[in-house]
């Protein structure tokens, strides 16, 4: 298949070109500005999910589309926020009907569906609807009102397929969406002097490549308007930092802030990114995901498309030895 990806240049977005680009014709979307290191030699088209006559030229003549591309950031304008996860997924619909493309794979998130102490067994899945909640940041308001939109393209009879990929983590770019890893460097280099959350509060971590395999098994197995959970293990917080303490020999705090204070400390963080430009390591809104749970189950997608993720003990010891190799850990 001729298959064009946007998001291309970002974390998990470099694995996928790697992966399709192996077994299709690939096309990429990659902004001016873009970092290209690392990526496939393959066709690569200048421009912007937020510019639909750009989307439209690199979709000109594709089977299908993966839209993997969003605004993933601490910190951030609203506006910015809704034209790229927002405006981006209206304007790839719209390009892929006039290019009458058979399939588009939109690459969603687990923080659409909400959190999961609510559901059944304290677990959603893709059959969660997307409801009206208090939404914790814009990152979460755009991705869920992206998923509305995605549903109702689906119940139009558009041909399209969603994945929700949980926490993402593994060897790459420590860019803001590779949270865990980012935060395993923080401990290494003891810059982390507390823990967030309760101990027992689980969330869903998932090996970068895994979900590389359950987007690719997506576009060439799935029958469009299927929607699929891409996790992984579900551990507590302080199983996590068992595990990390066991695999990597990192220094693991004792002491959890308490959220009003962590509430407090983030705020004042988050002014000073405004005002210096920084990225802020705490914000009341990390404060509040760390109050909830994001715990999820992945039957659909290992039984429809033998997706089989790997442990989290596994896909740890792996990325730590990526960071050590890499000299990113002291």
């Amino acid at each position: 298949m001729r298959v064009l990806l946007t998001g291309g240049s970002g974390f998990l977005g470099r694995r996928l070109a790697v992966a399709l680009a192996a077994r299709h014709d690939l096309r990429l979307l990659l902004r001016p500005t873009s970092n290209r290191g690392g990526l496939p030699p393959v066709a690569m088209f200048a421009g912007d999910v937020t510019d639909r006559a750009s989307v439209a030229r690199a979709l000109a003549d594709c089977d299908a589309v993966v839209h993997a591309a969003a605004l993933v950031r601490i910190l951030a304008p609203p506006a910015e926020f809704d034209r790229t996860n927002l405006g981006g997924l209206e304007n790839v619909l719209g390009a892929a009907a006039e290019a009458k493309v058979g399939h588009i794979v939109h690459v969603s998130s687990f923080i659409a569906l909400g959190p999961s102490e609510g559901g059944p067994e304290g677990l959603l899945d893709e059959s969660a609807e997307p409801n009206d909640r208090r939404w914790i940041n814009d990152y979460e308001r755009t991705k869920t009102l992206a998923d509305r939109r995605a549903r109702q393209a689906i119940a139009g009879g558009v041909p399209l397929s969603v994945v929700y990929p949980a926490v993402i983590y593994g060897p790459g770019e420590l860019t803001e969406g590779n949270l865990l890893v980012r935060h395993l460097v923080d401990l290494a280099h003891r810059r982390v002097p507390a823990l967030l959350g309760r101990p027992e509060r689980r969330w869903c971590y998932v090996h970068v490549e895994d979900v590389v395999a359950g987007v690719v098994a997506t576009l060439e197995r799935a029958t469009p308007g299927s929607r699929y959970l891409l996790g992984g293990d579900n551990v507590t917080s302080a199983e996590l930092y068992r595990l990390i303490g066991s695999l990597g020999g990192l220094p693991v705090p004792a002491w959890r802030m308490p959220d009003a204070v962590a509430t407090t400390l983030g705020a004042a963080m988050k002014a000073w990114a405004r005002l210096t430009g920084g990225v802020p390591k705490l914000t009341p809104d990390l404060v509040e995901v760390y109050r909830h749970d994001w715990a999820y189950r992945s039957d659909r997608a290992r039984r429809e498309l033998g997706y089989a993720p790997r442990s989290l003990a596994d896909g740890l010891a792996g990325t730590f030895a990526w960071l050590r190799e890499n000299g990113l850990l002291p």
